[in-house]
């Protein structure tokens, strides 16, 4: 566009854009061309910069990811207005034809979308949009796209300790938390990975972290505390995070102390190959093996609802004396060789409270025949109580399933147990990872749900509440008992 014609555009205006057959138009406005096609008009080239491939750790800590180039004399520069990287945006600056990105921030971005930390090449696929800075003196600034690629190589992650790894923290196991003379020991699965089941001491947050078992001194807080291994932020309670080691070179903020949020049995992964670690609820699943089920061994349909800390309960109308055993759920339906592996107590026995057995183990049941009772359970300590419920006065026709996954219509109905009354059991697929409730009689005047940031997946329970229970996709059996408001959600594997 030459000069002398902008400057009488206002006198000029119909004349000048007829002249100018459009090109003000389609190149002063982004909008209407692609930044693509506006980089082959203007003769500008994307190529992989000097560091397109390149490993950590980085002399100068810029990595130099794409070069640009042109052949049009008229562009006498470049501004970054985006880059992303894998799909994701990154801060970046020009350094002359080079586009430069924080070496850090790129080793935690692909880290990050890897789940891992090992020192392997990770392809990138690099997108980068700028505008041109033209000599012309026009007042248009043009936005030119290109896509480049490359590799990207993190820091070298420390050797596997040959005495494995231990942890401290808020457990039953470690003495009550933080006892330095009985760590808890971590399996070597022989993989690169270590596993610990442990039994949080508190319902707020029970602080821990990793250590290397060949710094271990007992009763040495200075050794011990030389392989202390954590996270990067103080207090983070991420159930898959990241591990930071001692001297980290991408997280110099030192390692910090990670925790687990809640009360319960919980199965911790330690990943040395990518460096990750994580915590996932570890109870396991029993059944009631009784009159409310038949008696049957390979009837799934009467679950114990888990409370957490290896603690269960159930609420129905109990109509036999000696009503019931117990059943974990991997010695269900194996025949005969099931009965060997209940749990119950003195047989015929109905104490209000007693100590589970599972060697020649009797039934056991409430005082009063016909009554409405909780039965609780705790697994950590084999004992059970029976405590005496008022009568439910509310019955309902329906208990369903509503939410993301029938777009919150459609009621997935549960089936009442006939010999657990105000129980509920069905079997559903969900189409899509989201939200639902257990709702009754297909209206919303009686709904069911979880405390703030329920979640399935990484367990099978939450806690009764009134928010949404987050659900992933896939097959569960689903367990609701509409006095309590307590559920289970067991995936089927």
């Amino acid at each position: 566009m030459k000069k002398e014609l902008l400057y009488s555009f206002v006198a000029m205006a119909s004349l000048m854009l007829a002249s100018c057959n459009g090109d003000y138009d389609d190149w002063a406005s982004p909008q209407a061309n692609s930044a693509e096609t506006a980089a082959a008009k203007y003769g500008v080239t994307f190529s992989n910069g000097p560091e397109a491939t390149t490993a950590m750790p980085d002399a100068d800590g810029v990595i130099q990811l794409v070069t640009l180039s042109s052949t049009n004399t008229d562009i006498t520069g470049y501004t970054v207005k985006s880059i992303t990287v894998n799909g994701e945006t990154i801060d970046a600056t020009m350094d002359g034809s080079n586009i430069t990105v924080d070496a850090v921030a790129l080793d935690k971005l692909i880290e990050k979308q890897y789940n891992s930390r090992a020192a392997k090449a990770r392809d990138m696929k690099v997108v980068s949009t700028v505008t041109i800075n033209l000599a012309s003196g026009d007042a248009v600034t043009v936005d030119v796209a290109g896509e480049t690629s490359g590799t990207f190589t993190p820091y070298a992650t420390p050797a596997i300790d040959s005495k494995g790894y231990y942890m401290l923290g808020g457990f039953a196991e470690n003495g009550g938390g933080w006892d330095n003379t009985k760590p808890v020991w971590m399996t070597d699965n022989g993989d690169g990975t270590y596993t610990a089941t442990v039994n949080t001491t508190s319902e707020g947050d029970n602080w821990f972290k990793f250590y290397m078992g060949s710094d271990f001194v007992s009763g040495d807080w200075d050794s011990i505390n030389k392989g202390a291994m954590g996270c990067e932020t103080n207090g983070d309670n991420s159930r898959n995070n990241f591990l930071v080691y001692p001297n980290d070179p991408l997280y110099t903020g030192g390692v910090q102390t990670a925790v687990i949020s809640g009360q319960g049995t919980y199965k911790v992964t330690l990943d040395m190959n990518n460096l990750t670690y994580s915590v996932v609820r570890a109870e396991a699943q029993y059944y009631i093996i009784g009159n409310p089920n038949g008696w049957s061994v390979s009837d799934y349909t009467c679950m114990a609802y888990a409370l957490g800390s290896n603690t269960y309960s159930y609420t129905t109308q109990f109509t036999n004396q000696w009503d019931l055993k117990i059943l974990e759920a991997k010695y269900m339906n194996l025949g005969d060789n099931s009965w060997g592996h209940c749990w119950g107590g003195v047989n015929g026995s109905t104490d209000a409270s007693g100590s589970l057995v599972n060697t020649d183990a009797g039934a056991i049941g409430p005082s009063t025949t016909g009554g409405w009772y909780t039965f609780t359970f705790n697994m950590n300590t084999q004992t059970y109580s029976w405590t005496a419920v008022t009568a439910p006065t509310t019955t309902y026709t329906n208990v369903s399933l509503i939410g993301d996954f029938n777009g919150w219509g459609g009621d997935v109905d549960l089936t009442a147990l006939a010999k657990a009354p105000h129980n509920w059991y069905v079997r559903a697929t969900i189409a899509k990872d989201g939200g639902l409730k257990f709702r009754a009689n297909h209206d919303w005047a009686t709904s069911w749900g979880t405390v703030k940031g329920g979640t399935i997946g990484e367990t099978y329970y939450a806690a009764p509440g009134t928010e949404n229970i987050t659900v992933p996709a896939g097959t569960y059996d689903f367990y609701f008992n509409d006095i309590t408001g307590n559920f289970n959600i067991v995936a089927v594997k």
